[in-house]
């Protein structure tokens, strides 16, 4: 299982569900759906690398100088 992480990203930086959804230009309900699943949503590599980007600007402008990688969005646990 991959345990979707977004929800702990956000949190670490204080990343409100309208500040990404105005990043990743989406309806913060998408935004929210994304943060709140326990598991890692089905994502195509375009979404993922803006989520990432969009996380790096957002940290960036808090003052927080951490790239943020697919790798820390979720978390393999074997069954």
């Amino acid at each position: 299982m991959l345990r979707w992480k977004l929800r702990e990203v956000m949190a670490r930086a204080r990343i409100t569900n309208r500040e990404l959804a105005a990043a990743l230009e989406v309806h913060e309900t998408s935004v929210s759906r994304m943060k709140t699943s326990d598991t890692m949503p089905r994502i195509d590599g375009n979404t993922l690398d803006n989520l990432c980007n969009c996380l790096i600007r957002l940290y960036k402008e808090k003052g927080i100088n951490e790239i943020v990688m697919p790798a820390d969005l979720f978390e393999f646990i074997p069954k």
